[in-house]
């Protein structure tokens, strides 16, 4: 018997369901561009260009490139992650290369941090030790409270030449 003319057909009247990783993929690609555009809108970070934006399935943005200093690392870590929806920010893939007029032998570099922890009222620098590789920094020995520590770490951010710093000051 024929189907009744005033009945829907249900093929048609089926509703057709977006699939999650197509929503999914537009989220990522959101904070892909929200991420980019932070970076280009700040003064910081001289050629956001060379950072490359990947994001994944839960949010995590990884950036990979080049940077001319540690603190415009740090801006570009800093700017991710203040973008919605951002879960996690992995900066590992992003390297300092400073400009060959503003690179610093070793030994200048320690010299120059050990000259701001000194000139720095908030650090004991007695108790801070400094040793510098490849212009990677070290921070060792030992601070009275976090404040401390955390000062040591911001004067030597900044320094020129240094590419990176690990803060490994114990606090007592």
């Amino acid at each position: 018997m024929p189907a009744h003319p005033a009945a829907p057909d249900t093929a048609r009247c089926t509703r057709q369901r977006s699939d999650p990783r197509d929503d999914n993929l537009v989220h990522r690609d959101r904070i892909q561009e929200d991420v980019r555009a932070a970076l280009r809108q700040d003064p910081r970070i001289k050629h956001p260009e060379l950072i490359a934006v990947s994001v994944d399935e839960i949010g995590t943005v990884v950036l990979r490139g080049a940077v001319e200093s540690l603190p415009e690392r740090l801006a570009a870590a800093h700017d991710a992650r203040h973008v919605e929806g951002v879960f996690d920010v992995i900066v590992d893939d992003v390297k300092v290369h400073p400009p060959v007029a503003y690179r610093r032998s070793d030994d200048e570099i320690r010299a120059a941090a050990l000259q701001r922890l000194t000139a720095d009222a908030r650090t004991r620098s007695t108790h801070i030790h400094v040793k510098v590789s490849h212009g990677r920094l070290t921070l060792t020995g030992y601070a009275r409270h976090d404040a401390e520590s955390a000062a040591a770490l911001e004067d030597v951010t900044s320094l020129t030449g240094v590419v990176g710093v690990t803060n490994q000051i114990k606090v007592r």
